[in-house]
């Protein structure tokens, strides 16, 4: 995905993770729960401030799909990309590609 001045921050669980039991624990974790954030493997924020897609992208992963695609549709030169734990892609609605490609 071409980026022209502009930054991008991604977090996610799919590298850094512990399985115990049979369930997976990841690093991110929800402060309402104490427990790893569930439903979504990664997001990525795009956006002018590093600083800004950094902060982001974790309180989207903590917020949830619904919640943080809602958000995000309503920050002007702020773009979202969600991968989900069914690895299906959401996206904001400035951002505009065939996912086959």
């Amino acid at each position: 995905m071409p980026i022209d001045n502009a930054s991008v921050a991604t977090s996610g669980n799919y590298e850094k993770f512990v399985t115990f039991k049979g369930e997976k624990y990841a690093h991110i974790i929800h402060p309402h729960t104490g427990y790893p954030s569930k439903g979504i493997r990664s997001v990525s924020v795009f956006s002018k401030s590093a600083a800004l897609c950094d902060g982001l992208a974790t309180a989207v992963f903590i917020m949830g799909k619904e919640t943080g695609l809602s958000f995000i549709n309503q920050l002007k030169g702020t773009e979202l990309i969600i991968v989900d734990s069914k690895d299906k892609i959401h996206k904001s609605n400035g951002i505009q590609f065939d996912k086959n490609e």
